[in-house]
């Protein structure tokens, strides 16, 4: 490509400050250098290569710090306002390796559940810095209510079934939960940000060390993209966890929600700006029938200038959410009914827009965009489980009865 992606796809440069700018071109740097610049290898070498540049992203540039506040050890990223500069950081995260961006993001929505000012935790941040800021690479999972069990009743988040209970027991608290689905690294995790209800079915969050005797992990899920994140169903035997590893502040749930939709769309919108960059340097080199250029055909043209609408207004969109959420003031804080619904609505679209753009790609593409040499695929495998477990099937009715609940004011859905 002859130009920056910041060229093609513009955002407001404004709401990114110049500390922030500079980390995202070493993260840049990072994705050009380590990944994208070495796909084949990276490729053939998976498994392996998966742990390696995670840990020279988050351990020897030290993006596991990311949103830790400074006096506990992190980059001080732990303010709203500092919404547009990470989830610059995950876009060029995502251009990467889309598993690698997953895991970052649940990561750093746990911290903004604990760290975020005006209301950080300081026992969960001691807590977290002892682990985060050790040389150790940490894998984080979150848990969230989904789909619910034939014959059984269950406390609902907003239409989702809770299956996780916290209960007290005493000076402590005990967790139980059969056969939970986690959206991410479910077989190695070593912490679990888990949505359970407590005794009078109100929603709230355990945080569950993943060492825990009673924690039983079911056989390796194989899933359509994200294979590096090795998930698997997990079940809670009464595990225990301290008073201080459950939060139940007002919106809390709501704020996993909001801070996962804008940094997994950050993640998405980096693949499909990835994929763009592969679906232009293809349609350089092809030609058709005469001789002429296939980019120059009008039908091809038309299937090119598609993948280009949805890639740029998705990033328009993803920027819209981080501004909502670094404004607290102008449209409320990050776990208000306003600033959740807004981020289910536009981490859908974004979702949708990014897939709608490799789709397009790969029907131009044909059998050079199913085949693994190019990448293209594994950006298509990746995305397409992001959204199912953001707003995919099954997940989509919840969405549209967030906005309908919120736009009409239902009060019966």
């Amino acid at each position: 490509m002859n130009k920056a992606l910041d060229e093609f796809f513009v955002y407001p440069k404004e709401l990114v400050d110049e500390e922030s700018k500079r980390v995202i071109q070493l993260v840049r740097q990072w994705a050009d250098r380590e990944i994208i610049s070495k796909r084949q290898e990276y490729r053939e070498n998976y498994e392996k290569l998966f742990i390696e540049k995670r840990k020279s992203l988050n351990l020897t540039i030290g993006l596991q710090r990311l949103t830790l506040p400074v006096e506990h050890g992190g980059f001080g990223w732990n303010n709203l306002a500092n919404a547009p500069g990470i989830v610059s950081t995950f876009t060029e995260i995502g251009r990467a390796d889309a598993a690698i961006g997953v895991v970052s993001a649940v990561t750093h929505t746990i911290f903004a559940a604990i760290c975020m000012l005006p209301h950080p935790d300081k026992t969960l941040c001691d807590t977290l810095a002892s682990r985060y800021c050790a040389e150790e690479l940490k894998t984080p999972s979150i848990i969230l209510p989904g789909t619910g069990q034939v014959g059984q009743e269950t406390p609902l988040f907003l239409g989702r079934s809770i299956l996780a209970k916290v209960e007290s027991n005493g000076e402590d608290y005990v967790v139980n939960g059969k056969n939970l689905r986690p959206i991410n690294s479910g077989a190695v995790a070593d912490l679990f940000c888990v949505v359970c209800a407590d005794k009078s079915g109100k929603p709230c969050i355990a945080l569950v060390p993943g060492d825990d005797k009673n924690i039983v992990r079911g056989k390796t899920l194989l899933e359509t993209g994200l294979n590096a994140n090795a998930n698997a169903d997990v079940s809670f035997n009464s595990v225990k966890i301290p008073q201080s590893y459950l939060i139940t502040r007002e919106g809390v749930v709501e704020e996993i929600y909001t801070w996962l939709n804008l940094l997994l769309s950050g993640v998405s919108v980096g693949a499909g700006m990835n994929f763009f960059e592969m679906v232009g340097d293809w349609a350089e080199t092809r030609t058709i029938k005469g001789g002429t250029m296939m980019k120059e055909n009008p039908l091809c043209a038309s299937v090119l200038a598609d993948v280009a609408d949805e890639i740029f207004t998705a990033r328009l969109l993803l920027y819209n959410l981080a501004h909502i959420i670094s404004k607290p003031d102008d449209w409320g804080n990050s776990g208000s009914q306003r600033v959740y619904t807004f981020s289910q609505v536009i981490g859908s679209q974004v979702q949708q827009k990014v897939m709608r753009a490799i789709n397009r790609g790969l029907e131009l593409m044909g059998s050079a965009g199913y085949s693994k040499e190019w990448h293209v695929e594994k950006h298509w495998r990746d995305v397409k489980t992001i959204q199912s477990y953001l707003c995919g099937v099954g997940a989509e009715a919840p969405v549209k009865m967030d906005t309908a609940r919120f736009f009409f004011d239902c009060k019966e859905i």
